[in-house]
């Protein structure tokens, strides 16, 4: 089985954090590729974090309200 990381994408020319609003999704859950995982916000725009790949989402690594860098690793999914 491989674990696939989840990472914030790049949202905004020279944008280097984001809030993390909302996950969607827990540990544990199965999740499908472009799946919408969490929510992140700015004061002008909304970004989503999907899924890489279909799976089992293995490990959150930011809680709600905790600002995300760009490229950060928020989530591990396990595939088969």
């Amino acid at each position: 089985m491989a674990k696939i990381e989840v990472v914030v994408p790049e949202f905004a020319a020279g944008a280097e954090s984001i809030k993390l609003r909302q996950w969607f999704f827990k540990e544990c859950d199965a999740v499908k590729k472009l799946d919408e995982l969490a929510e992140c916000v700015t004061d002008k725009i909304n970004v989503f974090i999907e899924a890489p790949a279909d799976g089992k989402l293995l490990e959150l690594m930011a809680e709600e309200g905790d600002r995300v860098n760009v490229g950060q690793t928020v989530a591990i999914i396990e595939t088969e």
